[in-house]
């Protein structure tokens, strides 16, 4: 674990003492940085969702496609294996 020191003005020092005397300091972080990495995640989701629906128009999934899916991950697998096909 690493310990980390930070300068907070009064009024928020105040509130994280509050707060730690409640949860634990130590969770009490944890927490709010969790919620951020969360909120981050989301956000690349989200952007990922927007760049895929301004690409153009969808393709139906159909069973002929994941069949060519497998086959083509059995391929990709088998050459990291170094097996010809």
């Amino acid at each position: 674990m690493q310990t980390i020191s930070i300068n907070l003005p009064n009024t928020l020092g105040d509130f994280v003492h509050q707060q730690s005397a409640e949860h634990g300091i130590d969770k009490y972080f944890e927490r709010i940085l969790r919620e951020q990495q969360r909120e981050r995640a989301r956000d690349r989701l989200e952007a990922e969702l927007i760049k895929g629906i301004e690409s153009g128009p969808g393709e139906p999934i159909t069973p002929e496609f994941w069949q060519e899916v497998r086959e083509e991950a059995r391929r990709r697998s088998a050459l990291k294996r170094g097996e010809n096909i």
